[in-house]
């Protein structure tokens, strides 16, 4: 196979203008240009692209993050992070973990070897990672890890506090609490957001009405046979749509109405809780995303400094409370 000094001996001309040439540099004639194109094409010659990005620097790709593809809210971020690099020609690679500390660990790896640009966090149980990625390059969290990386995300413990004001002043006494991965920076900024509430509240709540790492729909109806085993709470606060649809559906198969024996809130406003009116949290998780890619290409081309952002929730009232 062909290689650049194989290339510039039959041209007649330096490696570095061949390199120049491959590179899109305009300081070459066209003369030499086109015969060094020429040779290229006699030869056979295709360019190493892997080689080419890393003496320019840069690879135009940019990896994300998510503990769960399939999971909606990292669906929907995706989506806005995927618009932005089709907007700028760069390739998404993802990179996901379940959870997994090991995965979480090696994904450092692809901005040591420089193989992406920079990072964009959907999510991460080990924040202490954090500290060592942005020694490696630019890195974006979509949680809030602010006093490490740059940060968008969202009030998460405002959304909290919404909810159970709204299911108290539905008249609701005793809140159950249902999260996902609780050792993730939102996870804890929900359960803090719980616990402080229910400080001054008149709700009370039970360690037999909380749950975690529940993520889908069928984590949800699972969820609801074991509460079906002990005494209903009025209330129960559950961190995304999917798992408050399974917990709807699977109580209702068992003759449990809701809102009437048990009123369920959701987190996301993804379409399932449209579908089944399920009073939740919007998030524009899309907007999310678009904003991440585009802080995170900016740090990487320098051409802004670092920002944080917090983006407001809004509470949409609907048939399950």
């Amino acid at each position: 196979m062909a290689n650049i000094s194989d290339i510039a001996k039959q041209a007649g001309v330096s490696k570095s203008t061949v390199s120049r040439v491959l590179n899109g540099h305009k300081h070459v004639s066209k003369e030499k240009r086109r015969i060094i194109l020429d040779v290229m094409e006699r030869l056979e010659y295709s360019p190493n692209g892997n080689a080419i990005n890393l003496s320019r620097g840069k690879t135009n790709t940019i990896g994300v993050l998510v503990p769960r593809v399939g999971h909606p809210f990292f669906h929907q971020l995706l989506e806005g992070i995927g618009l932005v690099c089709m907007e700028r020609n760069h390739t998404l690679l993802v990179i996901q973990t379940e959870h997994d500390p090991a995965k979480e660990e090696a994904s450092m790896q692809y901005l040591r070897d420089k193989r992406i640009d920079g990072l964009i966090i959907g999510a991460i149980s080990q924040p202490q990672l954090l500290e060592t990625m942005r020694t490696v390059g630019p890195v974006v969290a979509c949680e809030d890890h602010q006093d490490i990386v740059p940060s968008l995300f969202f009030n998460h413990g405002k959304a909290i506090t919404m909810l159970l004001q709204h299911v108290e002043e539905r008249g609701a006494k005793t809140v159950g609490l249902c999260l996902g991965n609780p050792d993730s920076g939102v996870g804890r900024v929900r359960r803090e957001a719980f616990d402080q509430y229910l400080k001054t509240s008149t709700l009370c709540h039970g360690i037999q009405w909380y749950a975690d790492r529940c993520y889908s729909f069928e984590d949800g109806q699972a969820l609801a046979g074991q509460l079906l085993t002990i005494d209903l709470p009025d209330a129960i606060i559950v961190g995304n749509d999917e798992v408050a649809a399974g917990l709807i559906d699977q109580f209702r198969k068992d003759g449990i109405r809701v809102p009437e024996d048990i009123a369920i809130t959701g987190f996301d406003d993804v379409p399932i809780a449209r579908a089944l009116e399920i009073t939740t949290i919007r998030q524009p998780v899309v907007m999310l995303g678009r904003l991440a890619a585009e802080q995170l290409l900016s740090d990487a081309l320098n051409q802004s400094e670092s920002a944080s952002s917090l983006l407001e929730p809004s509470l949409m009232i609907r048939q399950t409370t």
